[in-house]
């Protein structure tokens, strides 16, 4: 097999060069290297948010694109996880670099004969524009290896609004693409895969982030990302992770350990006024599958881990009509110190003045009877 790239070892990884003939230069920071494999494929915190959006919703980088990968056994061991970058400098993206015929993919898939699955974390859905071709280039590696296994999430859509004129392209590579499943299925990021993507590949996340509900901008652009989605493909996502606390639209109290986090309200999302054929009504996602401590499972579905109630319920019995034995009880209970005991005083009422219809030989004769 002739291999067109080039692999260079560091202490937390490999760097790899899509193609040997990539050389530095100032127009693409990232180049020549723009595979890295291991810790080397971990990004700071800032740089997720401004590539994948996330907590804090949609952020559209159009110049930018970011795959992670991880390649699995088909007993689920992780036999390799890195990222794949776009070049600025010469306009190629993640998946042409990573699916190229004789690319480092091709190499490592020949190289690893038990890869069984491919799992893609992106911030767009991969393309089949001119001079890229993500897409063919994807359905002819799977075709290549018909045992493999391709997972796509991501957090945005590329291109694929009737205003761009490569929506057209687009829209028919995934519906393609989609014709594959169960082999293919391509997901929106949502739920508790954010939170497993901070723990795998990037770095600078601080520990309150992980327990942190979903914002409600960012739950609202997953859900209207699976709509599209499936609208385009015809093929409902197989993969939706929903967080109920991030459909309230008023601030959410929790209570975890000795911490207190607070959501406040958010304004509208900014990305349903692109689009104002679309409608805010939202119907209820595919599939669940429970990821984190913080979703409501629905009926039957349990989650694997049993986590500990820091609230648990109290059961109250109130007393309408008090019993004996109460009364007695607080009758019997002593007072508190700086309280004094009343003694009791029972007053009788005589009547003072007579009644004024009397007449006087009435009055005479009580007098006389009195004496």
């Amino acid at each position: 097999m002739e291999t067109l790239y080039q692999e260079y070892l560091v202490p937390t990884g490999t760097l790899v060069k899509p193609y040997n003939w990539l050389t530095f230069t100032q127009d693409c920071l990232k180049c020549p290297y723009h595979i890295k494999t291991g810790e080397e494929a971990r990004i700071p915190y800032m740089e997720f948010y401004e590539l994948f959006g996330f907590p804090y919703g949609p952020t559209m980088p159009l110049q930018r694109h970011l795959t992670f990968y991880e390649l699995r056994t088909s007993h689920g061991i992780v036999i390799q996880k890195g990222q794949a970058s776009n070049c600025t400098f010469y306009s190629l993206h993640p998946e042409s670099m990573l699916f190229d015929v004789d690319g480092y993919l091709d190499s490592v898939m020949y190289t690893y004969e038990d890869i069984s699955y491919i799992t893609l974390y992106a911030n767009y859905t991969p393309c089949n524009e001119y001079s890229n071709y993500c897409i063919n280039k994807m359905y002819d590696f799977l075709s290549s290896y018909p045992n493999t296994r391709l997972d796509i999430y991501f957090s945005q859509l590329y291109h694929t609004t009737e205003d761009n004129p490569e929506a057209v392209w687009n829209c028919t590579g995934l519906h393609t693409l989609s014709s594959l499943w169960p082999r293919v299925t391509i997901n929106p990021i949502s739920g508790g895969m954010w939170v497993s993507l901070l723990h795998r590949f990037v770095n600078g996340v601080s520990e309150m982030t992980f327990y942190n509900p979903i914002l409600p901008i960012r739950a609202f652009a997953d859900k209207y990302n699976a709509i599209q989605i499936a609208a385009i493909t015809g093929v409902n996502p197989f993969f939706i992770d929903t967080v109920p606390q991030a459909m309230h639209r008023y601030p959410i109290h929790r209570h975890r350990a000795t911490h207190e986090y607070t959501l406040k309200p958010s304004a509208k999302p900014s990305y349903l006024m692109m689009n104002k054929q679309m409608s805010p009504m939202v119907p209820p996602p595919v599939k669940y599958v429970p990821f984190c401590p913080f979703i409501s499972f629905p009926p039957g579905l349990q989650y694997p881990y049993q986590f500990t109630n820091m609230n648990p319920k109290r059961t109250v019995v109130r007393h309408l009509q008090p019993s004996d034995e109460i009364k007695n009880e607080h009758s019997s209970a002593k007072l508190s110190h700086n309280i004094r005991q009343i003694e009791e005083v029972t007053v009788t009422e005589y009547v003072v003045k007579e009644n004024a219809d009397d007449t006087k030989e009435q009055k005479k004769k009580r007098r006389k009877t009195k004496r």
